[in-house]
């Protein structure tokens, strides 16, 4: 296995025996994290059972992202694509974080844990930190927000589009649910696209600062 064409920068690495994938992680450096692996003391800092999935592996295959939150989003869906057997061995599913989208007129957006609409994330720390930056891009609501008819707490600071107090109709919230679907399913491409049509359609209608903002 050769490491020394590994980028230094964030993604998503895979080893694999043959076609199989045993194990799959995430990394602000690749070239970095996967070189981890094959230090001297591995079996005292990451265990014996990673120590036996390094003994199984013969190939490396890696996927750059533009950022550490793309290859925290690209992990967790790869995994459950194909859950290999080193990950699940590594830690019980019941302690692993989900994102789930509640089925109402407006969807919450909520960290469950064991089973859930988006995951495995296995470090609940790492997903709050990433739940922060993408609520200022899309935000949403969560179990706080009451349908109240007055402002959650979130509204208020724009971290929630406000359909507790009737800010936002039915259709333009489900646009961001729709965008946020998009981002957890590692979509980025389709999800670049829809906004720019989203755009382009209010520049049509001369709705210039809501397409600037956009």
């Amino acid at each position: 296995m050769n490491i020394s064409n590994l980028p230094d920068a964030p993604g998503v690495y895979f080893f694999k025996k043959g076609k199989k994938i045993l194990y799959i992680g995430k990394a602000t450096s690749l070239k970095d994290r996967v070189k981890s692996y094959f230090a001297r003391d591995i079996l005292l800092t990451r265990g014996p059972l990673i120590k036996k999935m390094l003994e199984e592996a013969n190939k490396i295959e890696f996927v750059q992202t533009d950022s550490v939150l793309e290859a925290l989003i690209l992990e967790a869906h790869e995994i459950k694509r194909y859950q290999p057997v080193f990950n699940s061995k590594e830690k019980d599913d019941k302690s692993y974080n989900f994102v789930t989208f509640t089925k109402e007129d407006f969807p919450k957006v909520i960290v469950t844990r064991g089973s859930g609409t988006y995951g495995p994330f296995p470090h609940g720390g790492e997903l709050k930190e990433a739940l922060k930056i993408i609520r200022k891009i899309f935000p949403y609501r969560d179990g706080k927000c009451k349908l109240a008819g007055k402002p959650c707490f979130n509204a208020q600071i724009g971290l929630c589009p406000g359909p507790c107090a009737g800010w936002i109709s039915k259709k333009d919230y489900r646009k961001i649910i729709r965008h946020l679907k998009l981002f957890f399913e590692a979509k980025k491409p389709r999800l670049i696209k829809s906004i720019e049509k989203e755009m382009g359609t209010l520049a049509r209608l001369h709705k210039f600062e809501e397409a600037e903002f956009i």
